[in-house]
């Protein structure tokens, strides 16, 4: 019983441990534009690698493969291919590397994609992002020096 109740404990830990998104800065979301080189449809989270037009290459973590079938418009695993043009915003990794989580995707026909966790809140705003980039906003700071956002 006692051992029983030991292992629970330790996984309880390992699952609030895996679910952290301290590793990503909330406050901040960019856009960022490029080709997907891969979109990883696997669980526990999808993953987006893009290629932006200076050659660096870019990861954001997404929720998990359930949640996107659920969504509107809905996310499978043949949604991007490799080589479309792509549009994401992002909440960046607080340690500087090249990779965030996901916020929001925009594809080149302009649809509007769902694909965060709790690592990034620009789904929060997904009737304002597609404006604000056609304004030329490449950030959520932009957004709010031009008084269309509040702070948070």
């Amino acid at each position: 019983m006692a051992v029983a109740a030991l292992a629970c404990a330790a996984s309880a830990t390992v699952a609030i441990a895996h679910h952290s998104f301290s590793m990503f800065d909330p406050a901040q979301e960019i856009v960022l534009e490029g080709k997907v080189v891969r979109w990883a449809f696997t669980s526990p989270h999808t993953f987006m690698i893009i290629e932006d037009a200076a050659g660096k290459v870019w990861a954001f973590e997404g929720a998990a493969p359930p949640a996107l079938l659920a969504r509107n418009p809905p996310m499978t695993g043949d949604t991007f291919k490799g080589g479309d043009p792509i549009t994401v915003i992002m909440c960046p990794l607080r340690d500087g590397r090249a990779g965030g989580a996901s916020g929001l995707f925009i594809s080149a026909d302009k649809v509007v994609y769902n694909p965060a966790d709790a690592g990034c809140r620009a789904n929060q705003r997904i009737a304002d992002w597609p404006a604000w980039i056609e304004k030329g906003y490449k950030s959520l700071a932009d957004a709010k020096a031009a008084g269309e956002a509040k702070a948070q």
